[in-house]
């Protein structure tokens, strides 16, 4: 018997990345530049198919990433390779949302993922699944009662489950981004859900609502915004948090300013989505009432994808300004806001994050496995190839004390996922789909940082059967040790 690599239908549907275990992603021209020090790269593949080939492999060029929350063009050309291998590079760093995805066909797939800086992060195989879309226009109305277009409006949609959502809860939720072109139009593809839709500009008051997206189907939502008070001021700045001995960017943070001297009518941390879109109301709606004073309409926003933020048409007075986002904690400064005049308010939060670690061998000899791969994924990601795992019967001492996985020689067509349901219910929308991969050292090693919650993580090695462990329940500042002793395959000569 002689060991070799496992080419079997299986080895090419699930995770089949072993060209990409090294940082240059195993050959083949990168989508853009090596990462630099404030940003990082992402790898994985993508399964569009029964193959890489003819038919499928024409959709799987159609295929753009987006990172979202970039005031500039935020999508990239993905290099797909014959395998369905990509790599995307000049990712910012911080924890970004990101979705693979093709208007024509309206696939897609979301991903939620920390980007260190000049590190590859590995987030496996990649499933598109049917997304809906929102579309339409953000216009102002002239002094002649005409409309004429915004460009370079921001369109971000947050998935809710109700209008009863609070403000303070949505950080944590993934967001999804759009900018208007010349013509003020916009497309954005998200997954299927509710959602708080919102348009912004820096000379215009928001305006939001909330949208049902249906898969396969357009969902059309116009905004008229209403030009900004005059002798106002500006705050802007940054939310950025200590990783792991690195300061980077924290995307989707809520920043608030809470006027201080003056008795609060609405805290904005209880300030329901139902309530915002009453003060922010879309005047593309009917019964319309213009603004009144400017109060909290403008008194919050979020970070964008570098962790910048920028709050405009600021009434004078004295703030309290807050940056706060689940799994990094809260901050807070004193501002002075003058009319006419822009304030810049920095703010450094602490990531909260588990920690997941082990080691790779080889079961029959003990020996570490250097470069195998180790992912770890939110129980019920939408976007993950569940099929095949089977519960692993284990005996002796030095099985694991959590529920193991593994995935045995199977038939089936080379690169198609069946339509099999997840092994564990599917995350809402309103869930991060976060993922982490590495590749294990000389000595097997690895390490992952992840916010709390419940993950799959599965470890890959050529020639080695797949093999995966369930992690309940990590928390803030735990480190979780999970080792894997993976089995060789072999076959008869």
């Amino acid at each position: 018997m002689t060991r070799r690599m496992l080419v079997t239908a299986t080895a090419v549907a699930g995770l089949t990345l072993l060209a990409l275990l090294g940082c240059g992603g195993g050959g083949g021209n990168p989508i853009s530049q090596t990462p630099s020090a404030q940003t990082g790269s992402v790898e994985g593949r993508l399964v569009t198919g029964s193959s890489t080939t003819g038919k499928s492999r024409q959709v799987a060029t159609r295929f753009r990433a987006r990172v979202h929350g970039l005031e500039t063009e935020n999508t990239f050309r993905l290099q797909i390779r014959i395998n369905g291998e990509f790599r995307i590079d000049g990712v910012p760093a911080g924890e970004q949302v990101i979705s693979i995805e093709d208007e024509e066909s309206q696939q897609g797939a979301v991903i939620v993922c920390l980007i260190r800086p000049g590190q590859v992060t590995n987030v496996g195989d990649v499933v598109p699944k049917p997304l809906g879309m929102i579309a339409g226009f953000v216009r102002t109305m002239d002094e002649n009662g005409q409309l004429k277009p915004i460009p370079r409006a921001r369109i971000i949609a947050r998935p809710i489950n109700d209008e009863s959502d609070t403000v303070e809860e949505l950080p944590s939720r993934p967001f999804f981004t759009a900018i208007t072109n010349r013509n003020g139009s916009y497309q954005l593809l998200v997954p299927e859900g509710t959602y708080l839709v919102e348009a912004r500009h820096p000379d215009y008051e928001p305006a939001s609502e909330t949208v049902t997206v249906i898969a396969l189907q357009t969902t059309p939502r116009d905004f008229t915004l209403v030009p900004l008070p005059r002798e106002t001021g500006i705050v802007y700045g940054t939310v950025m948090a200590q990783v792991d001995g690195n300061l980077i960017p924290v995307p989707g943070a809520l920043v608030m300013l809470k006027p201080q001297g003056t008795p609060e009518p609405i805290i904005l941390e209880e300030l329901t989505v139902g309530q915002l879109i009453s003060a922010q109301m879309n005047p593309t709606q009917q019964g319309f009432v213009p603004p009144g004073p400017p109060i909290r309409r403008r008194l919050f926003t979020f970070t964008k994808a570098d962790g910048s933020f920028e709050l405009t048409g600021v009434p004078t007075g004295t703030y309290t300004a807050v940056a706060f986002k689940p799994g990094y904690g809260r901050d807070e400064k004193q501002v002075e806001v003058k009319a006419g005049e822009k304030v810049r308010v920095d703010f450094v939060l602490q990531a909260q994050f588990g920690t997941i670690a082990g080691q790779v061998t080889d079961a029959m000899t003990g020996n570490p496995i250097k470069g195998a791969l180790v992912i770890a994924v939110r129980k019920g990601d939408n976007w993950w190839i569940w099929d095949g795992w089977e519960i692993m019967p284990l005996s002796g001492s030095k099985k694991p004390n959590r529920p193991t996985w593994h995935r045995p020689n199977q038939g089936g067509q080379q690169g198609m996922p069946s339509q099999s349901p997840s092994i564990f219910p599917p995350l809402p929308p309103v869930e991060p789909p976060v993922r982490a991969g590495t590749v294990t050292d000389e000595k097997g090693n690895y390490k992952l940082l992840l916010p709390p919650g419940d993950y799959f993580v599965a470890a890959v090695a050529e020639g080695y059967e797949w093999q995966a462990q369930e992690v309940d329940g990590l928390q803030v500042g735990q480190t979780v040790q999970v080792d894997f002793a993976l089995q060789p395959v072999v076959t008869v000569q």
